[in-house]
């Protein structure tokens, strides 16, 4: 028998009958909620002799091919010469006004089924019932009877489109796979540490395990990576390679990468998925009034077809592709992504329950991950698993229903009850070791009744979606890793349910997965990392390499300046005289790193008044990409005078960007990069106080750390690059921060401004 292609009844139903727009994803939610209940409510009806969610699967042989079609029918009842299926549809409509064969894909996967079990039994025929049900009990059926010879015909005819996609397919994995054993490293030489590490992550694809991997910023993490992982790839250890970014640098990373080994021959099909608003098309986002959403699945063969022949489809092949063919351009990668050897995307295609990919990660496969700049990734998962019902959202969008929709309609109505349960009047924040129940008891009416309204307002959906996701999150609420905040907001309450600890929800994750390689310059300490990001020490591997670059090319100093909150002003002369003594040691790039926009400000402005005839930039909140573009364009290679650019620790700007070569000489690095104080980040060091890292390091000290380390990485990217890094904080001389810096820094300790002023001018001069 050749190769065999798994392929669910639904799906294959569908392929033969694709048409219809786009669906709402608060109504298809609400879709998949009432289905499982009107599901259940018509099969405790059925006799005993009915088995209800049956499992069918047969291995079909069709023009040369192997399908193995499978599925789980609605109920099913066989005896010694009958098949008996019974297809089950939800509606929100009055099913007494559907015809019999308004929905043929409906008919085709009760067939589909009939067709598998008169094969299986050896029975001669069957019979197709077709129920549309509402909720209220309203409902309709029909039946149909079937010869065995006639399903067979009838199943052949449905696996033609199929089929004919799947040859394109296979002729181009075909085409592929000799490229992919005869994949060349796509530079001359490695790096030191770069052969390594293509090996640990060839070996966790071929294993199906993980591993954590630090390696130093400029090792050429990126090419080591999908090299090892492609390896993999052309061997079978896995089927696809998910590149996992948290940041758009790192996709054009992972793009410029593949770009590279094409140019040597491989082919290799990547699609890059963007962010539904960044992709659309459109001016302003209306995803329910879309016209590439309208007929979407009518068009959507073609456009597949067509990307079948392109190599590479990053965001602007993919919006070309989607303008061509009158299509959403986010919609039409995540379908590129199913037959695709490389999807580039955000964590949370993979992590996210709400978004991920259902295909690869919503049971086990064999898709490879590899998760770049791992250390964003718990900060993200927390966010991903957490749920919030803001009272003050829900007010302001109560408000706009009500002069669109009158003050008593019942959208308004059942606004206003659940914004009763969200009074804040009198309350401190909490945290509580359960959900409170009559919040979760009027979220839980509100989300049911809701979307019985279909809220056209596309706001009001989402608001519905995130409060059925706030009771799902409630069902899966543990102690062990959750607390329910609560948070006065005005007059109402903010209740978020938070995952403080995502360990086990990773480790779920990557355990589904054909294996995965988390790696970043910064994971210090690993161990910490390791049990955060659920990696399993005992059998995952863990790696740390060691800097490929000449340890003289870095000078690290580290200044005794206060800098806490109290002493800010006072030192504000200080901080601005060390970076401005950086600057003039040599004319260069620089970058000037702070924790906050308040404190980067203060900053920013005192130096334009000691020194305005300097070149400096200051980095804005909420800048576009346009922006961002021009603010990286202003580090220009070899400038006659310095520039300083005023940028915020774990911005964009300090991780993620490559500025290599001589276009950034330095960065002083203020204050040790600890996230501000809230109510949040209290209640995660009281929870982890218990652990075995401390609540202190493990809500501050450790997030702090990267992103000092982050930042520092810009300035060394190459075997060439000299360059220097200033700490300015007189904590980074307590023994936790001495043992949490990098192995490869000499530290050195300077106490004065002329001293600071010689030791740059020394280094210099070396060069």
């Amino acid at each position: 028998m050749g190769r065999i292609h798994s392929v669910s009844v639904r799906a294959l139903a569908e392929f033969a009958f694709e048409r219809g727009d786009l669906t709402s994803f608060a109504r298809a939610a609400a879709r998949m909620r009432d289905g499982v209940r009107g599901h259940q409510a018509l099969q405790a009806l059925l006799p005993p002799s009915w088995r209800p969610e049956a499992p069918v699967s047969r291995d079909i042989e069709i023009g040369g091919r192997v399908l193995r079609v499978h599925g789980r029918a609605d109920a099913l009842s066989l005896d010694g010469e009958y098949a008996r299926v019974l297809e089950i549809k939800t509606t929100a409509k009055d099913p007494r006004g559907i015809m019999k064969y308004d929905y043929p894909v409906h008919w085709a996967q009760g067939e589909i089924y009939a067709c598998l079990c008169c094969l299986n039994e050896r029975l001669p025929r069957a019979e197709v019932r077709l129920v549309y049900a509402r909720l209220d009990g309203a409902k309709r059926e029909y039946a149909e009877e079937y010869e065995a010879a006639e399903l067979e015909e009838r199943l052949v005819a449905y696996a033609g489109p199929y089929l004919d996609w799947i040859s394109r397919v296979d002729d181009w994995r075909d085409a592929a796979l000799p490229t992919l054993g005869a994949l060349r490293f796509p530079y001359e030489n490695y790096r030191d540490g770069q052969l390594e590490m293509a090996k640990r992550v060839f070996r966790a694809m071929r294993t199906g395990t993980g591993a954590l991997i630090e390696a130093p910023t400029g090792i050429g993490k990126t090419a080591a990576a999908l090299y090892g992982a492609l390896k993999a790839l052309g061997k079978g250890h896995v089927t696809a390679i998910f590149y996992l970014t948290a940041r758009t640098t790192g996709r054009a990373a992972a793009e410029d990468a593949l770009d590279r080994m094409r140019a040597q021959g491989l082919k290799i099909r990547s699609v890059t998925i963007t962010a539904k608003e960044k992709a659309c098309l459109l001016e302003r986002r209306d995803c329910m009034g879309c016209p590439c959403a309208a007929g979407y699945f009518d068009r959507r063969r073609d456009a597949l077809k067509r990307a079948l022949s392109i190599q590479k489809l990053d965001a602007e092949a993919v919006r070309e592709l989607a303008q061509e063919h009158e299509l959403c351009p986010f919609e039409l990668s995540l379908d590129i992504s199913e037959n695709a050897d490389v999807v580039i995307c955000d964590y949370n295609y993979a992590f996210d329950p709400r978004v991920r990919l259902k295909r690869y990660f919503d049971g086990r496969s064999r898709a490879g991950l590899l998760v770049d700049e791992a250390h964003n990734l718990a900060d993200r998962a927390r966010e991903m698993l957490s749920a919030t019902l803001s009272g003050r959202r829900l007010a302001a969008l109560r408000g706009r229903t009500a002069r669109f929709e009158g003050k008593d309609s019942p959208m308004v109505r059942l606004m206003g009850e659940l914004l009763a349960a969200l009074n804040g009047r009198d309350r401190e924040p909490e945290s509580l070791a359960a959900p409170p129940e009559e919040i979760l008891e009027a979220a839980r009416r509100f989300s049911e009744v809701a979307m019985e309204l279909e809220p056209a307002d596309p706001e009001v959906a989402e608001f519905v979606y995130d409060c059925q996701w706030f009771v799902r999150v409630a069902k899966q609420f543990e102690e062990e890793h959750y607390r329910a905040l609560i948070l006065p907001e005005e007059k109402y309450l903010t209740v978020k349910l938070w995952c403080f600890d995502p360990s086990r929800h990773l480790r779920r994750a990557l355990e589904r997965v054909g294996g995965a390689a988390l790696f970043s310059a910064t994971l210090a300490p690993m161990a910490y990392y390791a049990r955060l990001l659920g990696v399993d020490g005992a059998k995952d591997a863990a790696l740390r390499l060691e800097s490929p670059f000449p340890r003289e090319n870095l000078k690290v100093l580290r200044l005794p300046v206060m800098v806490g909150m109290k002493d800010r002003e006072r030192t504000l002369n200080a901080v601005c005289q060390v970076i401005h003594a950086m600057a003039e040691a040599r004319p260069g790039n620089y970058l000037a790193c702070f924790p906050s926009y308040a404190y980067l400000s203060l900053a920013y402005r005192r130096y334009r008044l000691l020194w305005p005839y300097e070149d400096v930039a200051c980095q804005e909140s909420r800048m576009t990409e346009p922006q961002r573009r021009e603010f990286i364009a202003r580090f220009q290679p070899a400038p006659a005078r310095s520039m300083v650019a005023f940028i915020v620790l774990g911005g964009v700007f300090a991780e993620g960007v490559d500025l290599p070569d001589d276009r950034l000489l330095g960065a002083a690095i203020v204050t040790t990069g600890m996230p501000q104080l809230s109510f949040e980040r209290e209640q995660l060091r009281e929870l982890m106080d218990d652990a075995a890292d401390g609540g202190q390091d493990a809500a501050y000290t450790y997030p702090g750390l990267i992103r000092v380390l982050q930042a520092a990485g810009r300035v060394i990217r190459t075997e060439t690059d000299r360059g220097v890094v200033l700490l300015l904080d007189a904590r980074y001389r307590q023994e936790k921060y001495r043992e949490l810096m990098p192995p490869h820094w000499d530290v050195e300790d300077v106490g004065k401004l002329s001293r600071l002023n010689a030791e740059l001018r020394r280094f210099w001069a070396e060069e």
